[in-house]
């Protein structure tokens, strides 16, 4: 397995097709990927070696050969459009399969082909989109967390309004896929990022686990930094939802981003009440990290610091030495 030369030899002498069981031609076909990636590509004609075999099982009867074929075509090095092109094609028509296992195994290729050649899956969308109330929530989720990735400006809003009753019927884990996917799209339409930052603390606000959570505080903390316009709204949600905290971890996060965002902003002053809060309800973490955004704003935003005096020296006669 480990001699170049010895697996090339072996690859051209079974391609010649000597090889029946669907078995050994799946593990024919991943020796061929293996030899195709240690080769490269033919300088003089830009084609791959052994890429018509791989092509040509994508035509087998065997389903578990097709299957392997198309996802070793997808995972070559550097592969174009022109060589995905018949492989999405086949993923296409399993998309539409009455077997569960045939639909989870092309959405899910697709979904992997989807994040470096999303304009390659366009084309099985519309399939896609009849996914989403696959009673399979595994491939609903991929089915969705493609179309995020494939979608277009105009066709934001639509799986938005698909996405709300999607999210309550699936595990924490397949939330977090699909909160990463939604980033994603924000990072890549600016322009949406109102409709995507509300759906984010919308979910935000419903029940959930802590790396659930801690996802969309992610999410929602990228988005502030890399969309300008989005700071405001986004600080608001995160205040909103330190209101009503479970989790000791976020609340310190987000008051420490408050701090530094905050007196960015253009009336820091709206968000002291929310700080102070913090002081006086939580526990004696989340009060020492709120008692340090206090002194943060004081340091940054001159109009404020007889006020943030004030809540400072209440905080002298904490019962609690820090």
């Amino acid at each position: 397995q480990n001699d170049r030369l010895a697996v090339s030899k072996l690859v051209t002498s079974l391609t010649r097709g000597s090889v029946r069981s669907p078995l050994a031609q799946c593990l024919l076909i991943r020796y061929t990927s293996q030899v195709i990636r240690e080769s490269g590509v033919n300088t003089q004609g830009g084609d791959r070696p052994f890429f018509d075999f791989l092509e040509s099982c994508l035509r087998n009867k065997a389903e578990m050969v097709i299957l392997e074929a198309a996802r070793a075509i997808t995972d070559l090095n550097g592969v174009t459009s022109r060589e995905l092109t018949p492989a999405i094609t086949v993923l296409q028509l399993f998309l539409s399969s009455s077997k569960p296992v045939l639909r989870f195994a092309a959405v899910r290729t697709l979904n992997k082909v989807a994040s470096t050649h999303p304009l390659a899956v366009t084309n099985c969308n519309i399939d896609m989109e009849s996914l989403i109330s696959d009673q399979n929530r595994s491939i609903a989720t991929l089915a969705i967390t493609t179309l995020l990735k494939t979608g277009n400006e105009s066709s934001v809003d639509r799986l938005m309004k698909q996405m709300t009753n999607f999210m309550s019927d699936i595990a924490d884990e397949f939330k977090i896929v699909v909160v990463e996917a939604i980033r994603s799209l924000c990072l890549k339409f600016p322009l949406k990022y109102r409709s995507l930052m509300n759906f984010l603390s919308n979910i935000l606000r419903e029940e959930g686990g802590f790396d659930y959570k801690k996802a969309i505080v992610d999410s929602i903390i990228i988005l502030i930094r890399d969309i300008p316009d989005a700071k405001e709204s986004g600080l608001f949600h995160l205040c909103e939802f330190i209101e009503d905290c479970e989790f000791t971890y976020l609340s310190t996060q987000i008051l420490h981003f408050l701090g530094n965002e905050g007196p960015k902003t253009s009336d820091p002053s709206k968000y002291i009440r929310y700080i102070y809060n913090r002081v006086i309800l939580e526990n004696a973490t989340v009060r020492a990290s709120a008692v340090s955004t206090l002194a943060k704003f004081g340091a940054l935003v001159d109009a404020l610091k007889p006020r943030i005096f004030v809540l400072l020296r209440r905080c002298l006669f904490d019962g609690d030495d820090e």
